[in-house]
């Protein structure tokens, strides 16, 4: 069901936000964790299970928040098919879907990418409930009217649209050296000084080796 789910997912990639089917993931997500998170959505969804797997996922994230070794143990090659299956049931009681989704990561070798999936199926579920998450990262602490002005020209302009709320968030790193990254679903804005000082450096260096 889940290979199934990923093999319709890659003929699906069209990047971008959009109102979906009931059975159809409301965003698209790239990368290994996204395609899986995908996959699970839109099983979770023909089952009407969505909530109850979300339930699953944030209980599991907290048996690795709790247990470092858990996380560790999850990214190690070195398991065989029994520890695998004897780590899936220390995570807790699950429902069979949640079951039968972690059973697909481990025959392939992806249960490494369980937080990076947890991560995208929230996404999907805030998109689901017509909320969007938008993250801002900037060298100093933005202020209210700032963080407005970044959501207003993401929905204005059309990058975000046909949401009941839009979330934005403040992340402060200082080595960005002044503007933002802003970041939401799939996409990436990068607009911080850091990242023109490194284009102009790769520009120059590219223009020397000439």
């Amino acid at each position: 069901m889940f290979r199934q789910a990923l093999n319709v997912g890659k003929a699906q990639l069209a990047r971008g936000y959009a109102t979906a089917a009931p059975t159809k993931a409301p965003l698209t997500l790239f990368g290994i964790d996204g395609k899986y998170a995908t996959a699970l959505f839109q099983a979770a969804a023909k089952t009407n299970e969505l909530t109850a797997v979300e339930s699953d996922l944030t209980k599991i994230e907290q048996v690795i928040a709790k247990e470092p070794r858990v996380e560790e143990l999850l990214g190690s090659p070195l398991l065989n098919k029994a520890a695998k299956e004897q780590l899936i049931e220390s995570l807790g009681k699950k429902s069979a879907i949640t079951t039968n989704f972690f059973q697909t990561l481990a025959e392939n070798n992806r249960l490494n990418e369980t937080r990076g999936v947890i991560a995208a199926y929230k996404s999907l579920m805030e998109a689901q409930r017509g909320v969007v998450s938008v993250t801002v990262t900037s060298a100093k602490e933005l202020g209210a009217k700032e963080l407005k002005q970044v959501k207003d020209n993401l929905t204005k302009g059309g990058l975000i649209k046909n949401f009941k709320e839009v979330n934005v968030v403040n992340k402060v790193n200082p080595s960005l050296m002044g503007g933002m990254v802003v970041e939401f679903g799939d996409f990436t804005i990068d607009m911080s000084v850091s990242s023109r000082l490194a284009k102009l450096e790769k520009l120059l260096t590219d223009s020397i080796s000439v």
